[in-house]
């Protein structure tokens, strides 16, 4: 993208913004809020989910998708994204991550069991 199309795009939300607050000058961001929490929460409606969340089905499917040893970013495509390879980088960092590793050049890696034991902890 260029320049001149990320300025355009930025007046046009820049004026949409402006007119709204115009037309409801007392709205805020609570309000918004507050609008979403009143809203009956539709989690356990979709019917084609096949296990929740930190279930033995969840974790199982898990493991037999990781190798013995995989980065980060394997880790975080498994599981969908629920985790992500920088989030994992930031608990490393912080000595919170999976107790099992090994820094190969530029990347991590993580062994299978170890990480599976970290994951069954940290999802409860």
């Amino acid at each position: 993208m260029n320049d001149m199309f990320l300025q355009r795009m930025f007046n046009i939300t820049r004026r949409s913004r402006a007119g709204f607050q115009k037309q409801n000058p007392v709205h805020t961001r609570n309000q918004d809020h507050e609008q979403y929490q009143a809203q009956p929460s539709s989690h356990h409606t979709h019917q084609h989910e096949e296990y929740e969340i930190a279930s033995p089905e969840f974790y199982r499917a898990i493991e037999a998708e990781l190798p013995p040893v995989f980065t980060r970013q394997t880790a975080s495509q498994v599981m969908g994204g629920l985790i992500s390879a920088k989030t994992f980088s930031n608990l490393d960092a912080l000595g919170q991550g999976p107790p099992v590793k090994a820094k190969i050049g530029p990347k991590v890696a993580y062994e299978r069991e170890s990480f599976m034991r970290w994951l069954r902890q940290r999802l409860r």
